[in-house]
């Protein structure tokens, strides 16, 4: 299939590598954890100020924490890179760990859009619970990020101001 866009040449996508992945059926929940533990790191797109980020964090975060933590990314847009500049998330998803949840739960997020769902997959007690995100975006720092992400499972929120400009929402 070809896709064209005003002012640019045409492209050709293989559509297999787009469509029935089914990566994030709510009943897929061990091989969502699966297929994400072998996503590479970094990965090229076609615009080039589009990166993506994937980092790993053991522990289980608490729901309005992780919630804060999202919210602060999509919706606040206040999170800013070691050159100051916002963060723009344009997708999400990843599997988390609830405290107090047994099941798995997969977060996906969409420009200002997100969802929480557990899957049917509950967590094994011989095996220690890990959360998993995938951000695509503009001027993502995987550090600062992953950082923001322990200190929402660690519940140590007041490290997140040096990274937050409230009064400076970005556009």
């Amino acid at each position: 299939v070809y896709f064209t866009r005003v002012g640019f040449l045409p492209y050709r996508v293989d559509l297999s590598n787009v469509l029935d992945l089914h990566a994030f059926d709510s009943l897929s929940g061990v091989s969502l954890q699966k297929k994400l533990q072998h996503l590479p790191t970094a990965q090229p797109h076609l615009d080039q100020s589009v990166v993506t980020v994937t980092f790993e964090v053991p522990g289980n975060a608490k729901e309005e924490s992780l919630n804060v933590f999202i919210q602060n990314l999509l919706w606040e847009k206040n999170v800013r890179n070691k050159d100051d500049a916002c963060m723009e998330v344009i997708r999400l998803k990843g599997l988390v760990s609830i405290k107090d949840r047994p099941q798995q739960v997969i977060v996906q997020g969409v420009h200002e859009l997100y969802d929480l769902e557990e899957t049917p997959v509950s967590w094994r007690d011989d095996t220690e619970r890990t959360n998993r995100l995938v951000l695509i975006g503009r001027n993502l720092d995987e550090d600062i990020l992953k950082q923001l992400f322990i200190a929402t499972v660690t519940e140590t929120e007041k490290r997140w101001t040096a990274h937050f400009k409230e009064d400076q929402v970005c556009p």
